[in-house]
């Protein structure tokens, strides 16, 4: 059974299929090409195939492959994975306050296990977990150690990975609403089937040991709250007439809402631990300063809007056992360190700026009885953000600018940890409507 047509088209490769890109030219005309067996009955490449053209010319000395080429993609499927499943619960208390108010108090709560991990690339090295943490192979050379060097890449699908969900949620209803929900959410890898579906997202973790991408989800908000309400504005009775029409009748209405920020992982830019796994996105996790406040809440006043305390981060050093630290390689400009050590900053470790929005409208009903009774003219007046409040994105390690990988590979600071696209709503927005109702 093959995916879905739209996963071809959004990671523009296909299993079971060779696939390429040919230029319709003289040298490579697309004529009679495509669907001819990429090889001959006797093994040599047919030369009127597209696999000639966009693979056939890509020998490489020493690949030991069959095809000639060390630079093809396959896919992996775990043969024979455990049944997957989330077991969920929950509970919720509700209790009259008065005849117009009541409060509940839920908790919630999820656990899976066997969940799916996708990566853009699995043939990887394997690190070694030690005393001092994860370690990959002493490699000064840089020969390539991946499981299966015969390929460029191997896509990957496998259900090693874990989930956890816990939330307590509060409301109170009466005329005006209130709502919070405090919860955490925590998993090896979010992912869909494109498996770096959200913009915090890192495509390829370490298959081979879940346990170092176990943190919260790239989709956790730790805090929610929206208040919203409804006011009808007292009238004044003295008044009658087109006055009257116009003063009284009137209702406000506002939604408050409140969230704590998107997380983000920071990174070490390149491969410096020597994981090879180049047809994905590369990177190394540094050391995080014990008792180092990740966040600068001063961002605001910086001209950069540098949001990530790239002081509470260092390249990691050798440890002090001298069986580890003789197999560490030390980070080009960082003396006694160790680029194929795995930093103790976790995965979305740090939280970005919280969201505060608040939307207000106003209408009011004229009642249009000649036509008919229930023949109505609303007049509306909404403002969105009517505070104009900004809301900051959050740093990301992939997209935009790339501003959480706040290492090089050579171990200094890159100058990241900036907001690179800095807002997430739009400024103050405003509108006037008439709703015609009958």
């Amino acid at each position: 059974m093959l995916p879905l047509p739209g996963y071809f088209s959004s990671q523009a490769w296909a299993p079971f299929f060779l696939t390429g890109t040919v230029v319709d030219s003289p040298a490579s005309p697309l004529s009679g090409t495509l669907g001819i067996l990429p090889t001959n009955p006797d093994g040599t490449v047919n030369p009127k195939s597209a696999f000639s053209y966009y693979f056939g010319q890509q020998s490489q000395a020493g690949c030991t492959s069959p095809l000639g080429t060390c630079k093809l993609t396959a896919s992996f499927t775990e043969p024979n994975p455990k049944r997957n499943y989330v077991e969920q619960w929950n509970i919720n208390v509700q209790r009259e306050i008065a005849p117009n108010l009541t409060v509940t108090v839920g908790y919630v709560g999820s656990h899976g296990l066997h969940q799916l991990i996708r990566g853009d690339d699995f043939d990887q090295v394997i690190p070694t977990h030690t005393s001092a943490g994860w370690l990959w192979p002493y490699n000064p050379t840089g020969k390539d150690m991946r499981i299966n060097p015969n390929f460029g890449l191997i896509r990957g699908l496998s259900w090693g990975t874990s989930s956890s969900y816990e939330a307590l949620q509060l409301n109170v209803q009466k005329r005006m609403s209130r709502g919070f929900q405090f919860g955490k959410s925590k998993d090896n890898d979010s992912a869909t089937i494109l498996g770096d579906a959200f913009s915090n997202s890192i495509t390829t973790w370490f298959w081979s040991a879940p346990s170092i991408s176990w943190g919260p989800s790239d989709y956790n908000i730790t805090h929610t709250a929206s208040i919203n309400g409804i006011w009808d504005m007292p009238g004044l009775k003295s008044l009658h007439g087109p006055a009257g029409a116009l003063v009284n009748g009137w209702e406000l209405a506002s939604i408050v809402k409140l969230n704590s920020g998107t997380l983000t992982t920071p990174l070490i830019s390149g491969d410096p631990m020597g994981v090879q796994n180049n047809g994905s996105d590369t990177f190394g996790i540094p050391d995080h300063v014990p008792g180092c406040d990740p966040v600068n809440h001063n961002f605001k006043s910086d001209p950069n809007l540098v949001y990530i305390n790239t002081n509470c981060y260092k390249v990691p050093m050798a440890p002090s056992d001298p069986a580890i630290a003789s197999q560490c390689l030390p980070f080009a400009r960082v003396a006694g360190s160790c680029a194929n050590l795995l930093g103790n900053a976790g995965r979305n470790s740090i939280v970005g700026p919280g969201l505060f929005n608040l939307d207000f409208s106003a209408y009011k009903n004229f009642a249009v009885p000649k036509i008919s009774e229930s023949f109505k003219v609303q007049f509306r007046a909404e403002f969105f953000n009517v505070l104009n409040h900004p809301n900051f994105q959050t740093p990301y390690s992939f997209q935009g600018a790339h501003s959480a990988q706040i290492l090089t590979e050579t171990g200094l600071p890159s100058g990241g940890g900036y907001l690179a696209n800095p807002t997430v709503t739009k400024p103050r927005e405003g509108q006037f409507a008439l709703k015609v109702i009958w």
